[in-house]
């Protein structure tokens, strides 16, 4: 038989070393959770922003902004923030924000009438926190409590020349949704930039909604719809944040009409119903207020309006051609109104 040679020899590989694999994992490990750890505790050495809602989470755009203002104002000044999401009751409200307290919150953000009676009470049992509540200002309150309002008079008066510009019928109303002094303001400055905009414009009479849930109670809204559509009026502000759906119902059926929306962009809820909205920025005034106290402020009110950007036109804003909003197809009056807009802005046109 012929002679096969055997191949080289196969050296035998060493077996695994498996306690240093083990070690080397277990390092790994321990770094990552030492990195983590390293992280919670610089989280936990970061100044807490607190923001109470007065209800539990709901589709309320202005309340989901007073999340996203102190997430931005967080990120801005290095701070933790946190949303704590109330009951809705006086008890569950007044309870979150002793939690907020407890919590070591530097500063506290609300939002809501819903807290008006409640808060100074707290604030003057917590000196060292600073509280921030939107456009509900309490009378002779504790030092360490600042209100934050809106010239929404500024973005109504634009609203109102828009509205009388747009009118093909001369006649424009508003539907608002509690009779209050700052809405009555917004209603006087809506007639005004109409009368300013077109001589002989005319301005329906407010109509309220009022009731238990004006700012949700489409319904309603749908009626008083109707009402000022028999009257003649074609260019319809609906100021009535969540109520607006029951306007742009009444609206559907006809083309003669338009509305004006509030609170956010309502264009993609009624496409070719709805011109513009005015829009309240939240989120923008809460993370200006944030930086405003961190750099030592003590002021009990900041005001904010068209030069901050806390309250606008959804035309106006940088992502207008995206936003469905019926003015996009009426360029001259679009381009009146960021005249204005820029006048407001400048001081040259002084709104009362």
């Amino acid at each position: 038989m012929p002679h096969i040679p055997h191949g080289p020899k196969i050296k035998q590989s060493r077996p695994l070393n498996t306690g240093s694999t083990w070690q080397r994992l277990l390092l790994a490990l321990g770094l990552a959770l030492g990195c983590i750890a390293g992280a919670m505790a610089a989280a936990a050495d970061l100044p807490k922003i607190i923001y109470v809602r007065p209800v539990p989470n709901n589709d309320d755009v202005l309340l989901a902004q007073g999340t996203s203002g102190v997430n931005n104002a967080a990120k801005l000044y290095r701070m933790e923030a946190v949303t704590l999401e109330s009951q809705a009751t006086r008890a569950g409200r007044q309870q979150q924000l002793d939690n907020a307290i407890k919590q070591g919150a530097r500063i506290v953000v609300v939002m809501g009438i819903e807290f008006k009676d409640i808060l100074d009470g707290v604030a003057r049992q917590a000196p060292q926190t600073r509280f921030l509540i939107l456009e509900h200002c309490i009378d002779n309150a504790a030092t360490n409590v600042t209100c934050i309002t809106f010239r929404e008079n500024e973005a109504s008066y634009l609203a109102g020349m828009q509205a009388a510009l747009a009118s093909s019928g001369g006649k424009i109303g508003m539907i608002g949704a509690s009779n209050t002094a700052l809405r009555k303001k917004n209603s006087a400055a809506f007639a005004n930039g109409a009368r300013a905009a077109k001589a002989g414009i005319a301005v329906h009479e407010t109509l309220w909604l009022e009731g238990p849930q004006p700012f949700n109670d489409p319904p309603r809204a749908e009626t008083l719809t109707k009402t000022m559509l028999g009257d003649g009026v074609d260019v319809i502000w609906a100021a009535a944040a969540g109520s607006n759906s029951g306007v742009f119902k009444a609206l559907t059926p006809q083309t003669r009409a338009k509305a004006i929306g509030s609170g956010s962009n309502q264009c993609v809820q009624a496409p070719g119903r709805v011109l513009d909205n005015v829009e309240v920025h939240a989120d923008t005034a809460i993370t200006l207020a944030v930086g405003l106290l961190v750099n030592g402020s003590t002021a009990p009110r900041f005001d904010f309006g068209l030069k901050e950007g806390a309250v606008t036109l959804t035309a106006l804003g940088l992502d207008a051609a995206y936003s469905e909003c019926d003015i996009l197809h009426l360029r001259p009056v679009l381009l009146k109104v960021r005249e204005a807009n820029n006048a407001i802005i400048s001081g040259k046109l002084k709104i009362e």
